[in-house]
């Protein structure tokens, strides 16, 4: 690359020459340019010195481009509108316009309004490129202190105060059975749970489930009977399968509405169940904040504790 020549290129010189190149008058020129036509002239000799040869031919009646003008021109053009796209494009990118954006997002939430709120994101930012990947929330700590993910909905288990977060969506738990082993009606007690086996949850992969469900059931004096333990979504399967019943957030059986039924419990003091939007305190992406602002103006809960989801 020869760059002591290149750095002689001035890009107004590129532009003015363009510009006559395609007006090929030096008074309409000047008018689009915004100047007078001395300066333009003066820009034109410039160009042609540092060039080495004529780009344009001249006549008291009218102005033409050389072949060498030509092949300039051509390759010119295309410069100017590289630069005119690399600049748009890098404000846009700094302003959060456009660029793309990783975000992980736990199983869990597949079947919750922050799903549309994903969609929305995208048609309201068409410039914005997603990249979604559903993780397990465990493991999203250090998927965004790794940088392989922008973002992370996930469940409130982040262990690193490199990472704030904020709930975004929260929701009742309560019983999911299947259809045609309904326990309760409208609602259902904890002593009624008791007396069926239930799906439970594996503390390696759901920590935060299954420190919930023991909480369910703390200072109750009833013990549940887990006869095996799962993750979400495949303990619906068990549920399905008729292994057991299960205590799971209330939009999770909505996806198998016409199989399981869902019922709230019979206890005001139960916690809901949050996911939180988990965003590195450092992280670069300027895509961020457009996201962050988007997804907080739409925080989510669910409203009531719905009877029965079919």
């Amino acid at each position: 690359m020869m760059i002591s020549e290149i750095m002689k290129l001035d890009g107004r010189l590129l532009v003015s020459f363009c510009v006559l190149a395609e007006e090929l008058h030096f008074g309409k020129a000047a008018t689009r340019l915004s100047i007078s036509q001395p300066p333009l002239s003066r820009q034109i000799r410039q160009l042609e010195e540092w060039v080495g040869t004529p780009l344009f031919l001249r006549s008291t009646r009218s102005v033409s481009l050389t072949a060498a003008g030509a092949v300039m021109y051509e390759q010119a053009r295309r410069i100017c509108a590289d630069m005119e796209y690399m600049l748009q494009t890098s404000r846009q990118i700094a302003r959060g316009s456009t660029g793309s954006l990783s975000i992980g997002i736990t199983p869990s939430a597949a079947n919750s309004p922050l799903v549309e709120s994903l969609h929305a994101f995208r048609r309201d930012h068409p410039g914005i490129q997603l990249d979604l990947r559903e993780m397990d929330s465990i493991c999203m700590t250090d998927a965004l202190l790794s940088r392989q993910l922008d973002i992370a909905l996930m469940r409130p288990i982040v262990r690193s105060d490199q990472i704030q977060t904020t709930t975004v969506y929260e929701e009742p738990i309560g019983l999911v059975t299947r259809t045609d082993h309904v326990v309760g009606s409208k609602t259902v007690r904890l002593a009624d749970i008791v007396r069926h086996p239930l799906v439970g949850y594996d503390e390696s992969v759901s920590p935060y489930f299954a420190a919930m469900l023991s909480e369910v059931f703390a200072g109750t004096g009833v013990t549940p009977n887990v006869i095996q333990k799962s993750r979400l979504p495949s303990i619906l399967t068990l549920v399905e399968a008729g292994v057991g019943l299960a205590i799971v957030p209330q939009s999770m059986a909505r996806s198998r509405a016409d199989i399981l039924t869902w019922i709230p419990i019979e206890d005001h003091n139960l916690q809901m169940a949050k996911i939180v939007l988990a965003v590195e305190h450092a992280a670069p992406n300027p895509v961020i904040h457009h996201f962050v602002g988007s997804l907080l103006q739409k925080k989510h809960r669910c409203p009531t504790l719905a009877q029965h989801i079919h």
